[in-house]
């Protein structure tokens, strides 16, 4: 029996038309159950996860248009250049010539940050 073949472009279309999507949605467009199927077709994509929402959210780098800040949202998923929360995170204390507070990082970051700290 010939092994089913999946096309990253099935995701790519997705993200293309809906802008971001979770992991069940992924599975979803490709027809398939499995977890790691989606993650090998994700990684032929120029793809982004959120930093918000325990990176529950992918994108496509093509579509994100970043701030001056380096972060873009979609709905309430938050997507940065720099990757995770925490490389976020990182970022904006090293280029901030004060720091920041706790506070005044989550609300620049838009989610919370205690745990990420």
């Amino acid at each position: 029996m010939r092994p089913l073949a999946f096309s990253s472009e099935r995701l790519r279309q997705l993200l293309l038309r809906t802008q971001t999507a979770t992991l069940p949605e992924l599975k979803r467009a490709l027809g398939t159950q499995v977890d790691v199927t989606v993650f090998r077709k994700l990684k032929e994509l120029d793809y982004l996860t959120s930093y918000s929402h325990r990176a529950r959210f992918y994108t496509l780098r093509e579509i994100v248009r970043f701030d001056a800040d380096g972060l873009w949202s979609h709905d309430s998923a938050w997507f940065s250049c720099y990757g995770s929360l925490l490389a976020t995170a990182q970022a904006f204390v090293h280029h901030s010539p004060k720091g920041y507070f706790a506070e005044e990082l989550a609300q620049a970051l838009h989610v919370e940050v205690h745990d990420a700290l």
